[in-house]
């Protein structure tokens, strides 16, 4: 499993096109669906970050389970693929009903989204996991793994842009903004369906992965989280995912507060402004990729943080109104993005060979479900907390000229101060963090050798 072989681009793009898929789906969640509850569907704040959270520990629980069972397939199309073309079919059509406004009454519509939302964390888990879990199968090779993971990344901005900006254009722009709201979300959730399906079927027929001649012997969760956790570069590794990924969680949360109720960035705006960081994040991806091979993953990243924390804390000297300023900061914040998320996903195939030579067995879907598991659970309380904290300070659903003041600063300090204090100390991680090209080829060499 996992050659030391170059892939060329083909098999990277099919594999990297997966992501965008995906990142259709968790992206528009992540962006809007806050924002929908509340403002379209018409449900208080609070009770739409209970529904978040809730859905989010449902995933996170089950990332685990789906990694394990992931590891111990044995199938002719792949342990992986195989759960991509189960789960690929439901999951676009459970994103498409999550935009519906079903019924007027408030219960009605808590328990519908509730429903909704958990069967669609199912079946994403059900792809994401084996998904993620293929990359390390894929190959062995450090700088190799920087390459695919540009790929897969490049994807996945693709797939930020489409949801981010695609989503703002049709709701806002094809439509005439908000009073066309309970229309053109289901329209929206039916078109980006379709598209969720079309490339993860992409990923299916256009990757190939090795069948293991022995499956991963079944153990307890504990021996396999105590095994795992006793590796020093995992716990390192893993905190600094977490620590990442939360703070770009709580930034997707409540840019689209921060754009519509402080800035109030004209409708007509609003895709331009929430696509155009994804633009500069892609183009951005080639630079990433070689300070990465330059400096090495760790230092790289450590870079991108903080010029992002600085631009993103700038954004508080942008007035009302200033659409000019506004795209500026816009294009400046999805360049460093591009460094938050290329970097963290080269780094994490590393230690799968680490723990074939020090535990003698490779389980990659162990690795991202437990790591996944961490990450859900703690995104859904930070993102639920922030909805907590709008809810506190008076925000007002369905109500964009006239809304809290209180509210208003509680949505600029917490969307430009709360990612970055997430990033800081996921920049520590990445200081002390022992991984390098050098010490990878070594696990490797020792590998063969045993």
């Amino acid at each position: 499993m996992g050659k030391e072989t170059k892939l060329n681009w083909k098999q990277k793009a099919s594999y990297g096109v997966g992501d965008l898929s995906l990142n259709i789906a968790y992206t528009s969640l992540g962006f809007y669906f806050i924002f929908f509850l509340v403002n379209v569907a018409g449900l208080p704040v609070q009770w739409a970050g209970a529904i978040f959270l809730t859905a989010r520990v449902w995933d996170a629980v089950t990332d685990y389970s789906m990694g394990i069972i992931s590891d111990r397939t044995k199938h002719q199309l792949g342990r992986r693929r195989v759960f991509i073309i189960i789960g690929s079919f439901p999951l676009a059509i459970m994103f498409a009903l999550l935009w519906i406004v079903p019924s007027s009454n408030r219960i009605v519509l808590l328990a519908y989204y509730l429903t909704a939302t958990i069967l669609f964390n199912t079946f994403f888990t059900i792809v994401s996991v084996p998904y993620n879990s293929l990359m390390p199968e894929l190959t062995r090779n450090y700088d190799e793994r920087t390459s695919l993971s540009g790929y897969r990344m490049a994807f996945s901005f693709v797939g930020n842009l489409v949801a981010a900006a695609g989503v703002s254009l049709i709701i806002d722009t094809l439509y005439p903004g908000k009073s066309y709201y309970r229309t053109s979300f289901p329209v929206m959730g039916i078109f980006l369906g379709i598209l969720i399906l079309c490339f993860l079927l992409i990923t299916f027929f256009g990757t190939k992965e090795a069948i293991p001649k022995e499956t991963l012997p079944k153990q307890s969760f504990i021996k396999i989280l105590r095994e795992i956790l006793s590796l020093k570069e995992f716990r390192l590794i893993l905190g600094l995912f977490l620590l990442n990924m939360t703070g770009l969680d709580i930034f997707m949360a409540l840019v689209i507060f921060f754009l519509k109720d402080v800035l109030l960035i004209p409708e007509n705006m609003t895709f331009i402004i929430m696509g155009l960081p994804l633009v500069s994040a892609v183009c951005a991806v080639p630079l990433w990729i070689h300070f990465g091979e330059k400096l090495g993953k760790s230092r790289a990243y450590i870079v991108g943080v903080i010029l992002f924390s600085i631009i993103l804390i700038l954004f508080n000297i942008v007035p009302k109104g200033d659409v000019s300023l506004t795209i500026i900061f816009a294009v400046l914040i999805g360049i460093t993005i591009s460094a938050l998320q290329v970097l963290p996903f080269a780094i994490i195939p590393d230690i799968v060979e680490i723990d074939e030579l020090k535990n003698g067995v490779r389980r990659e879907g162990a690795f991202y479900g437990i790591s996944t598991f961490l990450y859900k659970s703690a995104s859904a309380l930070a993102v639920a907390g922030v909805s907590s904290i709008l809810g506190l300070f008076g925000y007002i659903e369905g109500n964009y000229l006239n809304q809290n003041p209180s509210a208003l600063t509680a949505i600029r300090i917490t969307f430009t101060t709360g990612p970055v204090l997430f990033l800081i100390f996921s920049l520590v991680l990445a200081a002390i963090l022992p991984i390098n090209r050098d010490s990878h080829a070594e696990v490797l060499k020792a590998l063969r050798n045993s």
